[in-house]
């Protein structure tokens, strides 16, 4: 399924033929008609804190040179092009010297001479007067002569590879190719995916490097897989090209997200990558509107409800590529899941959390100590955006990382609160307590000890300008509330005889108290989903008390 709907992609988009590849490039070498180099020209462009290499159809490099010395065409590392490799790169100038030679060998171009002579020089002696020698080493680099690259638009070099390839890739038998269903030649070494933190050298999505994972009767030198090479070269053509466009592809945490539609879908993909990370709140009407149409199964301008979408959550590892999911349905049941996960997150803001539909790296970050998405819970990206692409129940490490993050201290601000009242609304099945604010008409009992606990907080803040029992006493009140509440309660009589005016907040605690009146006001313990609802309890009065209409009845009541 994967490979065939990237088979696909690549036949509804891709203009590279076989044989060749989009890759990135960070330099050119600057030649003259003898071969003489003449300069190093930076080609990559810098974008904010980034620097974005030039991307140019160049021949496909080697597919499987981890340990071997195997020169690639017209564009490689400068081990092969300027022999910076402290052990082998005289031999690895060499290879290079010897592919290019035996290519080129019967074009005569300029552009073509100038290669082979700067090959024949020898290694180039002044290249740490042009190019910073660590950084030349692992850097890509092509050939420029007279102004132009050398690459797929130079068509005496690209005659000379396809002749070259063809003549390379011929096979003494041919198969029935599983992806396509068509005969033909079968591909022995898939090609490399440019995966973000994958290997430098590139990681694969098909290979077997390894007897215990070949198929019956093969070994780990046979091919993994009766794939063709048209079908081998066509996925990872269109993964790479969709793993270099930042309008399809997103980290998630550890994992990268890469998505598409079918053929003339590029508005919905459009879409879909500002529903993955929303705006800001001030900047989210349209999107919420448009979704919130869509999700009712209404029109929307240019977007087609039923057009196919596929989503592939890949993460790095040190053999092949892991899978997290993938994930085919119909645009329209896609937003629709999404816009019930909005929904659900949806809490009263407090005024710091510039989102109001929370993006999935911000709920993520909360997860985490340094409130850094990338520190997450390695799966949890991936379980977490397909339970909520397939409308399932969200994991459960994702509420227990959030409630572990309370427990240690941490505030309990919009972002918490809100994955806690979807949690509830999804897996636990709540309805009461998991209204968007203050609902006061709700005795739940964990819920109306987490309203109590943030008056009690509120007043000691009113009475010393500070507070020092959420530090001290949160965490013990929201599991085993028969413990501390009653030294909470003593300790806030003397909170309010500080004050002038306290009686806002004795009638609110009288009133809270009376929701509790009988022999278990103060359970010994409450289980996860209860600790659920004492911290939205807590939450939701906390927010209460800093409305407009709220502050001024705390002083006018």
């Amino acid at each position: 399924m994967i490979v065939s709907a990237l088979v696909k992609r690549y036949e509804d988009t891709q203009d590279v033929p076989i044989g060749w590849q989009k890759r990135g490039v960070s330099y050119a070498l600057d030649i003259d008609k003898s071969g003489r180099l003449l300069g190093v020209l930076s080609l990559e462009a810098v974008e904010g804190k980034k620097r974005r290499k030039r991307v140019l159809t160049l021949p496909m490099k080697p597919t499987n040179r981890t340990s071997g010395v195997e020169a690639a065409f017209l564009c490689d590392d400068g081990g092969y092009f300027l022999g910076l490799d402290s052990r082998r790169g005289q031999k690895k100038f060499e290879a290079a010297r010897a592919l290019h030679t035996k290519i080129l060998a019967n074009v005569n171009t300029a552009a073509a001479k100038a290669i082979r002579a700067y090959f024949d020089a020898g290694i180039p002696s002044n290249t740490e007067k042009l190019i910073d020698v660590e950084t030349a080493a692992k850097a890509t680099f092509v050939f420029q002569v007279n102004g132009k690259f050398v690459d797929a638009g130079n068509d005496a070099a690209c005659c000379a590879w396809n002749e070259y390839y063809a003549i390379h890739s011929e096979a003494s038998e041919t198969v029935i190719c599983l992806v396509t269903g068509k005969r033909g030649a079968p591909e022995t070494t898939h090609g490399t995916i440019d995966l973000p933190g994958g290997q430098k050298s590139g990681s694969k999505l098909i290979s077997a490097n390894a007897e215990s994972f070949t198929s019956y009767g093969r070994t780990a030198k046979d091919r993994a897989a009766d794939v063709s090479k048209y079908a081998a070269f066509a996925y990872v053509t269109a993964l790479n090209a969709l793993l270099k466009d930042n309008n399809h592809c997103q980290l998630i945490g550890r994992d990268t997200l890469v998505y598409w539609a079918e053929k003339g879908g590029e508005a919905e993909e459009s879409l879909f990558a500002d529903m993955l990370a929303p705006p800001r709140a001030d900047e989210d009407s349209q999107l919420a509107d448009i979704m919130a149409r869509i999700a009712r199964g209404g029109s929307a301008a240019e977007y087609d409800r039923k057009r196919r979408f596929y989503l592939l959550c890949l993460s790095p590892n040190a053999g092949r590529i892991s899978v997290r999911f993938f994930y085919e349905g119909a645009f329209g049941d896609i937003v629709r899941n999404i816009q019930a996960h909005y929904d659900r997150l949806y809490i009263v803001g407090d005024n710091r959390t510039p989102f109001r539909l929370l993006p999935v790296w911000l709920i993520l970050s909360e997860t985490t100590i340094k409130k850094s998405a990338g520190d997450a819970t390695p799966l949890l990206g991936g379980q977490l955006l397909y339970r909520i692409l397939t409308g399932s129940d969200y994991p459960f490490t994702l509420y227990h990382a959030i409630m572990t993050r309370i427990r240690a201290g941490e505030a309990v601000n919009q972002t918490k609160a809100a994955v806690v009242k979807a949690a509830l609304i999804k897996n636990y099945h709540e309805s009461e307590v998991t209204t968007v604010a203050l609902n006061e008409q709700s005795a739940n009992r964990p819920y109306t000890l987490g309203r109590l606990f943030s008056v009690l907080e509120r007043l000691q803040e009113k009475a010393n300008g500070s507070s020092t029992i959420h530090e001290r006493y949160f965490t013990s009140a929201c599991a085993n509330p028969g413990r501390v509440f009653s030294t909470l309660l003593n300790l806030s009589m003397h909170h309010a005889a500080k004050l002038d005016n306290a009686v806002f907040y004795e009638r609110l605690k009288g009133e809270l108290l009376d929701h509790l009146d009988d022999e278990k006001a103060f359970p010994e313990a409450l289980s996860l989903d209860d600790q659920g609802r004492f911290i939205l309890g807590y939450y939701h009065q906390r927010q209460e008390f800093f409305a407009k209409k709220e502050n001024k009845g705390e002083n006018g009541r």
